[in-house]
């Protein structure tokens, strides 16, 4: 890559996204022949296009995609030039098992550059049934059943849903972390990745 400077545009002002960039951009700086004092992050709230929560693994992966190329759009009308634009989803979606269908949870980004994009996604979670059921059946947002659940509020900009699941154990921002290791694989080893 060799630039001087690496302008990293988020599609959101949430501190579990922002941190999850932040975090797997600087340790694959070094990868990418940047030094992490070059790269400047650029994050702004855009809309995703898709249900508030969504509902599916094609509209999870399809807000990912609109809030970066959005972001990309709005940060370079404002400020000039974009590296690399990046944007977080999370949703919802059904994996039906052997007797069962249970809803799980997951976490997809978009990564574009120069471009070329690539998605990536966390691991899943299945959530208890009666969350699942007021977010879908009942209509509720994801947010404020977790926030009821936890009893506490604005869960989602801290630990989020796979934190409160989890008792800790994986968070919100690591769930975004491993999915954007993956999206990124593909321009911080592509030497792999461009073999013929």
């Amino acid at each position: 890559m060799k630039a001087t400077n690496l302008n990293v545009a988020i599609g959101s002002i949430r501190p579990p996204k922002v941190e999850a960039v932040r975090t797997v951009i600087e340790q694959v700086a070094p990868l990418l022949e940047i030094k992490p004092c070059n790269i400047n992050y650029i994050a702004r709230e855009v809309p995703s296009g898709v249900s508030t929560v969504p509902l599916s693994i094609h509209e999870i992966r399809r807000g990912a995609f609109n809030r970066a190329l959005e972001v990309r759009r709005l940060i370079e009308e404002e400020c000039g030039p974009v590296d690399f634009a990046v944007g977080l989803e999370g949703g919802l979606f059904i994996l039906s098992g052997e007797n069962s269908e249970r809803v799980h949870l997951q976490s997809w980004v978009y990564v574009e550059h120069n471009g070329e994009g690539h998605y990536g996604s966390s691991m899943s979670m299945p959530i208890p049934k009666s969350m699942a059921h007021a977010v879908i059946e009942q209509k509720q947002d994801l947010s404020d059943v977790v926030d009821r659940y936890a009893g506490r509020q604005n869960v989602r900009s801290h630990d989020g849903v796979f934190g409160f699941l989890s008792c800790g154990f994986l968070d919100r921002q690591r769930a975004f972390e491993l999915a954007l290791f993956g999206a990124l694989a593909p321009f911080y080893h592509s030497q792999i990745y461009e073999r013929p």
